[in-house]
């Protein structure tokens, strides 16, 4: 049976969706305008949806990998998740034991072993009982997510279609993708979290003021929050002003209540981890930046503004409790945007002289020059397989060069003997993720060299920036996003053409997918499956991006 084509829906009219209660939710009556003139009217409708729920898994084979002394000790840098491999993420706090292969010795926590609930870790105590490489037998639970869709139907009739819960391959990470829906009108998806008691509402706001500005009238001197919080669990913050200074600048700093992913254990009153930042500028937005078990800081999007707060108010002694809520209602915008309309495409013409030997039919070589997600990847093979198609006069030959873990400064002292050697036509050059965790001064430094190395070649480069990063990991999410805007900066300065699939990725929300889900390769920064190359849809956005770049 051909199904039907469905008319472009081009405006939301009502039909906001409410959380009421846990796990409750309430569309109210609306209409949506379609692109033959047609309205589709609904009275609303109310809708239970089922907690994401969690999964056992009983006598995993696990040949132990690294060592740690006290928990939670951090991702492993495994990658193969499920039964043969490493245990999944996200484990329910308390239900890991862990047995000899004989299951007759129960292994003793953070005595024989460490853990990480959240990165799903286990990991030999040097002094305890597990041998080097020894086979253990693991028993755990975890949580699972899960995409719900909030579906019009075209008699005007409301549904919710529910999601997977995992991969399709059984050795993927436990990071679905949002249900296929063949009819009706996708209003919003409906994302579980793992392990959450409730649906959130999404928000982040200052909601009271401890200290010297106890009685403040109303909230008109209260500072704003801005960003998206970017996390699956709620939170408050406490941002504490210890010291005004004569120039007008603050000390302050910052903690976090909630859930402490690691040991997944609740901050609270005395148990908050502080950071210290120092001279803040009130004039602009202060990261809200905490300071994760693993010591690093976590960049959750949010952004404090004490512009509109008088001088007079700014008190040593004050502190703002800001509450964060996740987004458990993710609304998909319309009309629906192609993800390639969200990423910047700049100086397409430095293309040409690649693009001219195309048509001329002779042999061309591309070099991808980059990290793990160029090197690991099926974008650069999903654009060389459009290519082919599109010039089959042309043999078109690929030189991967990229190795993963590296850096645009380390990259940039073999561009001599391994990238310019392999006698290269284009140049794609991607490093943003790693790029954002080394020194911004020396890596513009680093992509400087190279960019005035390729024009003197007479290489023709395509700059790429790919997906965004895990905030729980080595760095920030601001840190990324200034790496791509440093790219950018470059691509202009010397002429490049400049492909930002970073921009889709910071609107993933708007496409109703959570950020974290896309990661699925690690959960980390790769976008991409580590058993099935078809599986996670970035790569396949960033391929068709830099298909539309080079071919049109």
């Amino acid at each position: 049976m051909i199904r039907e084509e469905r008319p472009e829906a081009l405006e939301k009219i009502g039909m906001r969706i409410r959380i009421e209660g846990d796990w409750r939710i309430c569309v109210e009556p609306g209409m949506l305008k379609l692109a033959d003139g047609a309205a589709l009217a609904t009275k609303g409708g109310a809708f239970d949806i089922r907690p994401g729920g969690k999964r056992s898994y009983v006598d995993q084979r696990y040949t132990i990998m690294g060592e740690a002394q006290t928990s939670p000790c951090y991702w492993n840098a495994e990658s193969i998740r499920g039964s043969g491999g490493a245990p999944y993420q996200r484990m329910v706090p308390g239900s890991l034991r862990v047995r000899d292969k004989s299951r007759t010795t129960v292994y003793r926590a953070d005595i024989d072993y460490c853990r990480d609930y959240y990165w799903g870790t286990v990991k030999r105590h040097p002094h305890g009982a597990i041998q080097p490489g020894e086979l253990l037998l693991l028993d755990y639970e975890v949580w699972q997510c899960r995409y719900d869709a909030v579906v019009l139907l075209r008699d005007g009739t409301l549904t919710v279609i529910e999601g997977e819960e995992e991969a399709p391959e059984s050795r993927e990470l436990l990071l679905p993708d949002p249900p296929q829906v063949r009819e009706g009108y996708v209003l919003a998806h409906i994302f579980t979290g793992w392990g959450e008691p409730r649906l959130y509402e999404g928000h982040a706001r200052v909601k009271k003021v401890l200290g010297s500005l106890d009685d403040l009238p109303g909230s008109a001197l209260l500072p704003q929050v801005s960003g998206r919080y970017l996390d699956a669990s709620p939170r408050d913050y406490l941002v504490e002003l210890t010291a005004v200074r004569d120039d007008g600048s603050l000390d302050m700093r910052i903690g976090a209540e909630g859930i402490d992913y690691g040991l997944d254990e609740a901050l609270a009153d005395g148990r908050i981890r502080w950071l210290e930042l120092r001279a803040a500028d009130p004039t602009k937005p202060i990261p809200l930046l905490l300071k994760s078990a693993y010591n690093h800081r976590v960049d959750w999007g949010l952004r404090l503004d004490l512009s509109g707060v008088p001088a007079g108010h700014r008190q040593a002694g004050t502190i703002y409790r800001i509450e964060a809520s996740p987004h458990s209602v993710l609304n998909l915008a319309l009309p629906a945007p192609d993800p390639l309309s969200v990423i910047p495409f700049d100086n397409r013409g430095a293309l040409a002289p690649f693009r001219a030997k195309l048509l001329e039919g002779g042999p061309v070589r591309i070099a991808f020059f980059g990290e793990s997600t160029t090197r690991s990847g099926r974008w650069p093979y999903r654009l060389a397989r459009a290519l082919r198609d599109t010039y089959p006069q042309a043999a078109i030959r690929t030189s991967n060069v990229a190795i993963g873990g590296e850096n645009a400064i380390q990259g940039a002292l073999r561009y001599a003997d391994e990238v310019r050697a392999v006698a290269p036509d284009l140049i794609i050059l991607e490093y943003m993720l790693n790029d954002s965790f080394s020194p911004e001064g020396r890596t513009e430094q680093a992509i400087s060299g190279i960019l005035e190395r390729l024009r003197e070649d007479g290489i023709p480069c395509l700059i790429v920036t790919n997906n965004g990063i895990h905030p729980l990991f080595e760095g920030t999410a601001g840190q990324v996003k200034r790496a791509h805007g440093l790219y950018r900066q470059l691509a202009a300065a010397y002429g490049c053409a400049f492909v930002g699939g970073y921009g889709y990725y910071e609107r993933l929300h708007e496409f109703g997918i959570y950020s974290l889900t896309e990661l699925k390769g690690n959960m980390i920064n790769h976008p991409f499956g580590n058993v099935d190359p078809d599986w996670g849809g970035f790569d396949e956005v960033l391929g068709r991006a830099l298909i539309h770049a080079l071919i049109g």
